[in-house]
């Protein structure tokens, strides 16, 4: 286990290879996208994909997809190799805590909104006075799979990683509508 979360990652090949990235998103939000579906969390996620349908899943895995992005271009132009490697433990680490600044910074604006301006965000303020703060442990536990399954598809040939992809938009569009 230590071998593997401390094992130098090559960052321009996850950074060159946004399928992996985006894919691994996709399966994580079908994850939740099937616990909506089976009353297995909050009532208000239930709301979001049936009010939203496409459009919430597209702004989940683009918010997932967004904070991994932001993190690989941390690691590329910001942080020093030689500081700090890249390595599954930093990307992992880096991506929980921007997930945690967008949280609570997305909080903040949407609490700061009126109601009826914006039905998005009216479904937004009911997430966050249904779960609070167990919206950050989620969050977080997302993003992690999301890293962990990028990991793995690092290794994988890309025709396997198209099949999936091809697979899991299909799987998705049953789960939505």
């Amino acid at each position: 286990m230590n071998n593997i979360l401390f094992a130098t990652l090559d960052l321009d090949v996850i950074i060159n290879n946004p399928v992996n990235v985006v894919l691994a998103v996709i399966l994580v939000d079908i994850i939740a996208l099937i616990l909506a579906r089976n009353n297995l969390v909050g009532q208000v996620i239930k709301e979001w994909y049936n009010k939203f349908t496409f459009g919430a899943f597209v702004a989940d895995v683009s918010s997932i997809t967004f904070g991994i992005y932001l993190s690989l271009l941390l690691f590329k132009y910001v942080i020093p190799e030689h500081i700090i490697p890249f390595n599954l433990f930093y990307f992992i680490i880096s991506v929980v805590v921007i997930q945690l600044i967008h949280d609570l910074t997305f909080a903040t604006i949407v609490k700061s909104y009126s109601e009826k301006q914006n039905n998005m965000v009216d479904v937004f303020k009911n997430y966050i006075d249904e779960n609070d703060w167990k919206i950050l442990i989620v969050d977080a536990i997302m993003m992690i799979t999301s890293v962990i399954l990028i990991y793995l598809f690092y290794y994988f040939d890309s025709v396997i990683i198209y099949t999936l992809l091809a697979l899991s938009l299909y799987f998705a569009m049953f789960l939505i509508y």
